[in-house]
């Protein structure tokens, strides 16, 4: 109960009780503690310390702190009201402990080495001054020597007033920094917590290669409160959170607290840097570890499982579908591509994937779900994967457009792609889509530029690239991620230059002829292997893949892992050659 003073006001007994600043319910404080200080009835994030946070995350005593002898001076000679900007700083030292609002040094995750900036908002509302922008500056240069991943938390109001120019100026010196660390191919995770906001936001906070964020967080370049006094009007309660933010395609993940460091570990399985023979650091061929991490928390680990590969015998080519599964039609062909029980991308990475960690967003408008992507450890070698999602019920199905992507789909494969050339990844596409989402909206927002890009991009990506059509490989938007190094098909998908529908419509104007246009058009897997399109048929368990998930994926598999293999032996030069000389001759002509 909470204890009354001598004038009978309530409040609270120090040291015992603390009530969440949302949802107003009061908390042992040993209760909060143990719970890391996030709400047992809201699951409110509470603020951590810079000590916090490296006893939450890194291994005991593997903390080696640097440059900790830096502070801050006054070059404005500030003066603020009745304080002088020196005065301020001597007493925040004095309050917080820090010298100033970031701790930076060398740790190790589940014995995985890295690089950490973590910022304190106790030290004036974390704000970036020289002081906080060099250090930042000399974590990434010491990152890049010691050839580590780099972490950096943000917890940060912006920009620091009183050094005015200089303080702005941090932004570029943090920016030109990271630039160069990313041209060494090194791994720079950002974790967003509450708040991020000003001038950390709108630089090294929103550069990372993976950008994370705790539930709740304020994250945003100027804030709602800014932004409704500008306006003049109320924006909806969750603007500027990491919720809006996820939605909005900014930050791949919403990471809770509880499994952040497993997260965390995992990641830094996935980024650890390749053999480089400059990498004489703390992740060098000698110490790196390259076990897999395992993890207790089910939230941090959605689709980790085994998978035991088998030997399977390969397709025929010369041997049609209708003579092992029976006479079909190719109409047929097309309704069994759709069924609606057909396996999609995600039961396969469920089925295939050791691990996975799926990366959403575009990094410019929203995380089009039509889309499903991220790392991925396939047979023991680690993975980009990238693929259509149908959806399984109604609301799935909405939500993913029918499979359907807009230009921001496109722009988040796109994305998965350059960052699988930073780090060496091939890159697996998995294709089952109807086509792209044909509304204005995608019109107005680029979807024929976004489709373009990501045939371009394919073009020159000098990593190995392997697609696979699940299902319907329906027109531009299924060659937008099938530009590949090895195209296959499921015996009985479906590759098209539009819908069957589609082109009954264009060719007769009447699209009830679909059964004749399939014909025409030749759309099978045997009829594109025939015409030189495709390089080969993964087989499907008889009936087709809806009747046996996990035999589909087996046979998938193990074709994957042949290819992969297969691809691995060819130097990036000749496998760029190789996929140009393999589209630069498609097609059929004649000369008079």
């Amino acid at each position: 109960m909470p204890e009354q003073d001598n004038r009978g006001k309530a409040h609270l007994p120090k040291e015992i009780i603390v009530k969440c600043p949302h949802c107003r319910e009061l908390l042992y404080i040993q209760d909060w503690k143990k719970n890391l200080k996030v709400c047992l009835h809201c699951q409110y994030h509470f603020r951590l310390s810079a000590p916090e946070r490296i006893a939450l995350l890194l291994d005991p005593g593997s903390f080696v702190e640097s440059d900790m002898q830096m502070r801050s001076v006054d070059p404005l000679h500030f003066f603020s009201q009745s304080q002088s900007y020196a005065a301020r700083l001597r007493e925040e030292e004095k309050r917080t402990g820090l010298r100033e609002a970031v701790v930076i040094g060398s740790g190790r995750i589940e014995g995985l080495a890295l690089t950490v900036a973590i910022m304190d908002f106790r030290f004036i509302g974390g704000s970036m001054g020289s002081v906080v922008g060099e250090k930042i500056t000399r974590s990434i240069e010491l990152a890049e020597e010691k050839c580590t991943p780099l972490l950096i938390i943000s917890a940060s109001g912006g920009a620091r007033m009183q050094e005015g120019i200089f303080s702005l100026m941090q932004m570029a010196k943090v920016s030109v920094a990271l630039a160069r660390f990313s041209k060494a191919r090194l791994p720079f995770i950002s974790l967003l917590t509450d708040p991020t906001t000003g001038g950390v936001a709108a630089s090294f906070a929103m550069l990372g290669d993976i950008i994370l964020a705790e539930p709740g967080a304020l994250i945003g370049f100027a804030g709602p409160r800014v932004i409704e006094q500008f306006l003049y009007q109320k924006l909806p309660v969750d603007t500027d959170t990491s919720e809006f933010m996820l939605a909005h395609g900014m930050i791949d993940a919403i990471i809770p607290r509880h499994v952040l460091r497993p997260t965390l570990a995992r990641l830094l399985q996935y980024y650890t840097p390749p053999r480089q023979d400059h990498c004489k650091g703390e992740n060098s061929p000698v110490d790196r570890k390259l076990k897999l991490v395992t993890c207790k928390h089910e939230e941090a680990l959605p689709y980790s499982m085994g998978n035991t590969h088998i030997r399977t015998p390969e397709v025929n080519a010369q041997q049609r579908p209708h003579e092992r599964q029976g006479s079909r039609s190719r109409w047929e062909q097309v309704v069994l591509a759709r069924h609606k029980h057909r396996p999609h991308t995600e039961d396969y990475i469920k089925l295939i994937c050791k691990d996975f960690f799926e990366l959403r967003g575009d990094r410019r408008y929203a995380d089009d779900q039509a889309i499903l992507g991220g790392l991925a450890t396939i047979a023991g070698q680690r993975v980009m994967l990238i693929g259509h999602q149908k959806g399984r019920d109604s609301r799935q199905r909405l939500a993913c457009n029918f499979g359907m992507p807009r230009p921001e789909g496109y722009r988040k494969a796109q994305r998965l792609m350059r960052q699988a050339e930073k780090f060496g990844s091939p890159v697996i596409s998995l294709i089952d889509t109807p086509g792209a989402y044909p509304d204005l909206e995608s019109e107005q927002r680029g979807q024929a530029q976004a489709i373009a890009e990501s045939l371009e991009i394919m073009a020159t990506l000098p990593v190995p690239l392997v697609a696979i059509i699940l299902g319907e490989g329906g027109s531009g938007g299924a060659l937008a991620l099938g530009l590949a190094d090895r195209i296959l098909m499921l015996e009985h998908a479906i590759y098209t230059v539009a819908a069957p529908e589609a082109a009954a419509s264009i060719l007769w104007r009447d699209n009830t002829l679909a059964a004749q246009a399939a014909e025409a058009m030749q759309v099978s897997a045997q009829d594109l292997l025939e015409l030189g399109v495709i390089d080969g048929i993964i087989r499907e368990p008889s009936g087709g893949a809806h009747l046996d998930y996990a035999a589909s994926a087996q046979l998938l598999a193990e074709r994957l892992r042949l290819v992969l293999a297969e691809l691995a032996g060819i130097p990036i030069d000749e496998l760029l050659q190789q996929r140009y000389e393999k589209f630069r001759h498609i097609g059929y002509f004649s000369v008079t």
